[in-house]
Parts: C-alpha cells; sequence; structure tokens
C-alpha cells in the first residue's frame, strides 16, 4: 500500500502557501489528514460543531461506515484549522468548516482531494503518476503506519483510523518493514546457501 515518508510529508506541508486563502485551507486539510488519518470526505463533511475546542477533540460520523468517531485534535493541526476559521474561511452561513475560496462559498464538492494534490506533489519534489497511490487518502495509510511503527497496539490503531473491524488495520503491520526485519528468520537448510541471497 503507497504511503508517503515523514520526509515527504514535511516537504509537502512546506511547499504550501498559507499566506493564500486556498493554500491557508489546503494546509489545514492535510495537516488534519497527517494527525487524524481522516478521510478527504469526513474532511470536508467537517462541520464547525464537531469541533470540541475545549477538549482539543473532533467527533464525526465517518461517512464510509456511519459509526461515530471521537479524535484527539493535535496542536499542530489544531492551530492550522483555526488559523483558516479566523483568517481565511470566507464569510458564509454553511455549517462546514472546509468552503470554496471562491462564490458561492459552500462546501467542498468533487474531487478535492486530487485537487489538493495536484497543487502541491511537483512542487514537493514528490514524483507521481496516475495508478501509483500517492493520493490524498495515502496520508492515511502513512499515519495508519507510523502508529504501528511507534508502538500503538493494532486495537488502538484500529479506533483511531475508525475501522470497526481490527482487521482493517493489519494491512499496516505489512508497511512496517523495520519490526518486519528484526523478527524474520534467516533461511537455512532446504539446499539455500547463504551466497544465493546476496
Amino acid at each position: 500500500m503507497p504511503r508517503f515518508t515523514q520526509d515527504e510529508v514535511a516537504r509537502l506541508l512546506a511547499v504550501i502557501d498559507t499566506a493564500t486563502a486556498v493554500g491557508n485551507r489546503d494546509y489545514a486539510m492535510v495537516r488534519l489528514a497527517v494527525s487524524t488519518g481522516l478521510r478527504c470526505g469526513d474532511i470536508t463533511d467537517l462541520r464547525l460543531e464537531s469541533i470540541d475546542w475545549r477538549r482539543d477533540e473532533i467527533r464525526i460520523v465517518q461517512r464510509k461506515t456511519s459509526a461515530t468517531l471521537a479524535l484527539p485534535l493535535t496542536a499542530e493541526a489544531g492551530n492550522a484549522v483555526a488559523d483558516y476559521v479566523l483568517n481565511a474561511r470566507p464569510a458564509s452561513d454553511a455549517p462546514e468548516v472546509f468552503l470554496r475560496a471562491y462564490a458561492p462559498h459552500v462546501k467542498l464538492t468533487g474531487p478535492t482531494g486530487a485537487l489538493i494534490m495536484r497543487r502541491y506533489l511537483a512542487a514537493a519534489g514528490i514524483h507521481h503518476k496516475a495508478g501509483d497511490g500517492k493520493t490524498f487518502h495515502a496520508l492515511r495509510r502513512t499515519l495508519g503506519t507510523r502508529l504501528i511503527e511507534t508502538g500503538t497496539e493494532l486495537p488502538m490503531t484500529a479506533q483511531i483510523l475508525g475501522h470497526s473491524r481490527i482487521d482493517s488495520s493489519k494491512r499496516y503491520i505489512a508497511l512496517d518493514t523495520d519490526s518486519l526485519r528484526e523478527c524474520y528468520l534467516p533461511l537455512t537448510g532446504f539446499g539455500c546457501r547463504a551466497e544465493a541471497l546476496q
């Protein structure tokens, strides 16, 4: 499953120009995806009332599963969203957090994630071609892998990502190549020679 390295994530965030309304919004959305693993559809559906600023928490009903999900709002993501809401979000009665930068100022629709990635991947020096999986959804896979790499238990990873079944989170173990290297058994016998594996 394609994902981004931490260096690629840093480069992606660094090239977004937060001095513009569009950049400010896109930065907040990418920050939110990186720190919560929310799907793009759940980010575009996110409502102002869904953010509990006092508890630093987001509570949503996932579009894909219809299950309620409560997630911590990290300082980086919270500050990015707050900066957008206070300084770049257009004046609008729309209940959603993230809106079109140009009139009509309504919720984002269509291939939002794809458009965001198209704006910034090349500028970040991240090679991308159709079908390679370097998509907005890869930010979710990146978080899932990072959780496993840092020792987060599988049930907790499943809870954070909003998976209804733990099996859905097992795929992230396969992406944790460092841990896999620690526990693999060297091939011996069966006529295998060490030189043949070099």
